[in-house]
């Protein structure tokens, strides 16, 4: 028979084991490579209707409110559209991490299509549609007309956009996530200095 264990060793086998400590990973420092400009990038978009805010918000609270319902109606159909960017980055990744980079360039171009599809069917459905949509926020008769302005206008880049949305994510399945962050800020830029001109002719 055994001798019985120690009243310290019995308690000591019934305490939880104590984890050992992170340890780096050789691939940490290629990890932050991609999520650091890809965080930047998403950190970026929002910062489009806030530029769009801050400078018709000028011109009056009747503009600044159209702006606002419009925005809702587009911040929705980025959303919805943002399928474009995951499922292309899945799809050229798969590739590439099988080797086979032509396919994976396939792939993206195959994305890039059907983003400017679904963005051309947007854009001749959403431009009939867009004082239907606005007077669904339940607007008042200035602000709708300045929102069905703005949407309509938005639209017309909507093929644009989606393919936007598509490229990136071609891009972020090829491991660059570094040309999307710089096509967000250049765009951001050009963004304000349009506004400037257009809206406060500056």
């Amino acid at each position: 028979m055994e001798p019985a264990a120690p009243p310290s060793a019995a308690r000591a086998s019934r305490l939880p084991r104590r984890r050992p400590p992170l340890s780096r990973s050789p691939h940490d420092g290629e990890i932050l490579r991609l999520a650091l400009p890809a965080f930047g990038a998403l950190v970026a978009e929002p910062l489009f209707l806030l530029a769009d805010s801050a400078i018709v918000g000028r011109i009056g609270t009747t503009a600044l409110g159209g702006l606002g319902v419009a925005s809702q109606a587009l911040t929705t159909l980025v959303n919805v559209s943002i399928f474009l960017a995951y499922g292309t980055t899945a799809a050229v990744a798969r590739q590439l991490g099988a080797g086979n980079r032509r396919a994976a360039i396939r792939q993206g171009i195959d994305g890039l299509w059907l983003a400017a599809a679904i963005g051309a069917v947007v854009l001749a459905a959403g431009w009939p549609l867009a004082p239907v949509i606005v007077h669904a926020f339940g607007a008042s008769a200035g602000v709708t007309q300045g929102a069905v302005t703005y949407l309509r206008i938005s639209l017309l880049g909507a093929p644009a956009m989606l393919a936007v949305l598509a490229g990136t994510g071609v891009l972020r399945g090829l491991q660059d996530t570094r040309t999307p962050l710089a096509v967000a800020v250049s765009a951001n830029v050009v963004n304000v200095m349009l506004n400037a001109v257009l809206v406060l002719g500056l």
